[in-house]
């Protein structure tokens, strides 16, 4: 037996896929809805593939180091290194470099080593001995178990040596230009020997980087804080809690087994020397920006770039080791030091950064505009429903119900209309927070006036018409009225209300995050114009070019397809307008 209620819903739903394929047949052959619609397909992807467009996180900040800069602040993007000069380019930016593959565990298939001298020094990997993490921030990925060991021995009876060993890394720098930033990072475990609780073979320390065949600078350890000729902050005249050379007068080393309390210059976990650039050091910057690197080097000027001297175009270089084994040890006794080296890199900022260049925090300003997509399309989209929603009910009730329910609800919808809309939204937000929900909610409550006013007087034509009266006669309800009879001869209005909705809210959002009323935990178009002056980097227009071009496409995306729909349902509005 045929089931005719299967058969006619069947085609009841074929019927209504035909009326919306012949729908969008029309829709698309209109030049506005067409590039409208290809506007918010390519917004729409941005949305969606932003994890797959970029690494970093939708605040343009690295996952694995949130709190550490991707390069420098406000920096251009890489791509003006090919545009001609006359345009704006510039041929001399470099970009970021780190020079070493894998720091958590140096090895000697990467690095190179030398040694000079009379003594005995090898070199070789501890699979087991590690500094437990990263050294610096900017390198606490690649840490990880085992480091490279340098050790000096020497039997009794043999003679003092001063043997210097040399661990060092050779790279390219293929840019013509300098660079604006570098950081370093090192781990160092010192063992050895003792006499009196002090090494018998102390050892003299400097990590160095420079230029093959040019200048090689020292930037590691500084004198002022680890110090070679002065003594650390804070260090005490203790001769058993140092390691002092009478004849240079330097500190070489400090041996701070047995020590509660490690001085300046030396962690609390076990010993390890390690590079300022972690919190849990004393013992001096790897940072061409670190004061102290400045003050150092003071024929750069305290405000001047040490980075941009090192690295002053293109061409070969070295960042490495150097470690002198000072052995003056009694002649009979065999003596050893072992120095572990871990955590060893070097991270090269240049001067350009990505699609979009760096904000004034050094974070990706492009993760920033494509994760700010979503926030917009999110916002724009819910509040257009809610504010749609919302003035469909009032406008329905007003305009059906008339009298008393139309009277209160008009007179609230003109209350609304006559107050200020960004002045209460400011207010609003500062009282209620800026959390991105709160702003749709607001939004949403602040928005349906309009769209209900043009529903009401919609609905008050159409309940005076023929088929209306005829459902009343019929013994018809009110709501199955509203609902099967009114409601879908006002559904073209929402549809262009859906529509046109969105720029409103996408630019109210942008405003207010431009005057600072932002989620701080979200990052959005507005939130990236609200830093250009606090950065006061206006003059950056790749910056100020992206979030605004994005939110003005966006916005006439969503009108050219309001206005298209408009053509294609109200052909005779189209004729008035």
């Amino acid at each position: 037996m045929i089931n005719m209620s299967v058969i006619k819903k069947k085609s009841k739903l074929s019927f209504t896929a035909e009326r919306f394929l012949a729908f969008m047949a029309r829709l698309l052959r209109n030049k506005k809805s067409a590039f409208g619609l290809l506007i918010i397909i390519f917004f729409v992807f941005l949305a969606f593939a932003a994890p797959f467009l970029t690494p970093y996180t939708p605040l343009g900040e690295d996952p694995l180091e949130p709190i550490f800069p991707l390069s420098s602040p406000s920096l251009p993007p890489t791509w003006l290194r090919y545009l001609p000069t006359w345009l704006g380019g510039n041929p001399d930016l470099s970009e970021n470099m780190r020079v070493v593959n894998n720091p958590g565990r140096p090895s000697l298939d990467e690095f190179k080593f030398e040694w000079e001298g009379k003594g005995r020094v090898y070199a070789y990997v501890d699979e087991n001995l590690g500094y437990p993490k990263a050294a610096a921030f900017g390198f606490s990925r690649f840490s990880q178990n085992g480091s490279l060991a340098i050790s000096y021995n020497r039997k009794a009876g043999e003679q003092h040596n001063i043997t210097t060993a040399k661990l060092y890394i050779e790279f390219d720098w293929p840019y013509s230009g300098p660079a604006g930033r570098f950081i370093g990072s090192i781990s160092m475990l010192v063992n050895g020997t003792t006499t009196d609780g002090r090494l018998d073979v102390p050892i003299k320390v400097k990590v160095y980087l420079g230029k093959i065949d040019g200048k090689t600078w020292t930037v590691w350890p500084i004198p002022t804080v680890f110090g070679l000729t002065n003594m650390p902050i804070g260090f005490k005249e203790d001769p058993n809690l140092r390691v002092y050379d009478p004849k240079t007068k330097m500190i070489l080393a400090r041996f701070p087994w047995g020590i509660d309390k490690p001085m300046s210059g030396w962690s609390d976990l076990g010993g390890w020397i390690i590079s300022r650039s972690s919190p849990e050091s004393r013992a001096g910057h790897i940072d061409s920006d670190s004061n102290n690197l400045v003050n150092e080097y003071t024929e750069f000027g305290k405000n001047s770039f040490p980075a941009r001297m090192v690295f002053t175009g293109a061409g070969k270089y070295v960042y490495g080791l150097e470690l002198t084994f000072l052995d003056q040890a009694e002649l009979n006794k065999d003596v050893e030091t072992t120095v572990y080296v871990d955590d060893f890199g070097l991270l090269i900022y240049g001067t350009s950064f990505g699609l979009l260049g760096t904000d004034h925090q050094g974070r990706d300003l492009f993760s920033q505009l494509v994760y700010g997509t979503r926030i917009s399309l999110y916002l724009g989209i819910l509040v257009s429903v809610f504010s749609v929603l919302i003035g469909l009910i009032v406008g329905l009730a007003a305009g059906y119900l008339g009298k008393f329910v139309d009277e209160i609800l008009m007179r609230i919808a003109d209350l609304l209309l006559v107050l200020p809309g960004l002045p209460l939204l400011i207010v609003l937000v500062a009282v209620l927070g800026a959390k991105l929900e709160n702003l749709i909610i607001l939004l949403g409550l602040l928005g349906w006036m309009g769209f209900a006013r043009m529903v009401r007087s919609q609905v008050l034509s159409i309940k005076e018409r023929p088929f209306v009266e005829a459902a009343k006669a019929t013994g018809a309800g009110r709501f199955h009225i509203i609902i099967h009879h009114v409601m879908p001869s006002v559904m073209s209005l929402v549809y262009i209300s859906l529509a046109t909705s969105v720029p409103g809210a996408v630019t109210a959002e942008a405003a207010l995050s431009w005057l600072g009323f932002y989620d701080p935990t979200r990052m959005s178009w507005g939130r990236m114009l609200n830093a250009i002056f606090e950065a006061n980097a206006i003059t950056n227009w790749w910056w100020v070019l992206a979030p605004g071009v994005c939110i003005s496409l966006l916005s006439a995306s969503f009108i050219l397809v309001g206005y298209a729909l408009d053509e294609v349902l109200n052909p005779k509005l189209r004729l008035r307008r």
